[in-house]
């Protein structure tokens, strides 16, 4: 499953616009989120997706910006 998918799938993370940008195995998490927990579970589903080799995570918690 692709990073995108991953996190399309996850109900907790539905809700946050995240973008996920890929090349060559390399992923960059950007958006914002409400939680650490949304950010931690969000860097896990693209640590785990299929071809990810590289997690450059770039996700803010909102109210940490």
């Amino acid at each position: 499953m692709n990073v995108l998918a991953a996190l399309q799938q996850d109900t907790s993370l539905t809700p946050f616009n995240i973008e996920a940008v890929t090349l060559k195995g390399d992923v960059r998490l950007i958006g914002v989120v409400d939680t650490q927990a949304q950010k931690d579970s969000a860097v896990a589903l693209a640590r785990a997706a299929k071809g990810a080799h590289t997690i450059h995570d770039e996700l803010t918690v909102k109210g940490k910006i």
